[in-house]
């Protein structure tokens, strides 16, 4: 009769602490959701708000129509006979060119109107730029700001281009960056040839939606510039659940580098339309029977945009 009495009790008591654990469970549940769910949102902002990529566009593989070749030295005797016995391809003028030293610098698209009345017109060195986040919680890049960080007058020595035969453009997004230090940087302008959009102020209409599952987000990125070679950033305004942001591209004090075409180089060699090359400057006449038809580079006057 007593160890049946025990073994009651002790059924009881484990039946108790049994209930006494559900309630508490359920009692706290709540809490601990609550708690986990902050936990997590923490750990999300401790990300990055999202991640930028930078990729040169490769060249080799996407020459553009019309080009401009800038190099540091002067081309050799034998260097200039070689460049001037070419056809003027692209393809093999930028082949032997690179092997030198050569930086290949774009003729920038050609953009008009453009939307806040901006004319100027210069070079650019394209890029791809990447911007993907991890975080759960979504954000929304409504402004990308460019600044420059130094410019200087262009010091290359050579310049040797090939001049466009009409208008071209390449999709994506412009900024100019046209004048020196002190001259603000405009834009981004939309590319898209033949849109709508072309020459409009690309964030007038439009933000960028990352994170919470939402697809990175790939720009075409052409930077134009006329007298000065500039180093510069992008500053990217965004918002989220906690407010509005400022994140640096590229990240810490990297810049990226836009040159200029000098207007009095050394040397100068081009190809126009016609049988064959023209050249100026420091050089041997001996394959330039053009030479009577190019003048050089005269760097876009910088026209103030209107306010």
């Amino acid at each position: 009769m007593y160890a049946t009495a025990v073994a009651v009790v002790v059924v009881l008591g484990v039946l108790f602490a049994y209930h006494a654990d559900l309630l508490l469970d359920r009692s706290t549940a709540t809490d601990r959701a609550r708690s986990d769910r902050q936990a997590e949102k923490v750990v999300d902002r401790e990300q990055p708000a999202f991640v930028s990529t930078v990729t040169p566009l490769d060249y080799d593989r996407d020459l553009p129509e019309a080009f401009t070749v800038l190099l540091d030295r002067p081309l050799t005797e034998g260097e200039q006979a070689a460049l001037t016995a070419l056809t003027g391809a692209r393809s093999e003028v930028w082949e032997f060119l690179k092997p030198l030293g050569g930086r290949l610098v774009e003729h920038a698209s050609y953009v008009a109107p453009r939307e806040d009345g901006n004319e100027n017109r210069g070079h650019a060195q394209t890029f791809d730029l990447n911007l993907n986040s991890d975080r759960a919680a979504g954000l929304t890049i409504n402004n990308m700001t460019a600044v420059k960080d130094t410019c200087r007058v262009p010091t290359a020595q050579t310049v040797v281009t090939l001049p466009p035969a009409g208008a071209e453009s390449r999709q994506g997004l412009l900024w100019d960056l046209t004048g020196g230090p002190t001259d603000e940087p405009h834009g981004p302008y939309a590319l898209a040839e033949g849109e709508p959009e072309e020459g409009r102020l690309y964030f007038r209409r439009n933000v960028v939606e990352l994170g919470n599952g939402q697809s990175n987000m790939a720009f075409r990125i052409q930077p134009e510039v006329s007298t000065h070679t500039c180093e510069w950033h992008i500053v990217a305004s965004y918002t989220d659940t906690t407010g509005s942001h400022e994140q640096r591209i590229p990240g810490g004090t990297g810049t990226f580098t836009t040159e200029a075409v000098p207007s009095q180089p050394v040397q100068y060699f081009e190809r126009p339309p016609g049988p064959g090359w023209g050249c100026l400057g420091e050089v041997s006449q001996q394959n330039c029977p053009e030479t009577a038809s190019v003048q050089l580079p005269r760097p876009a006057a910088h026209r103030p945009v209107p306010g």
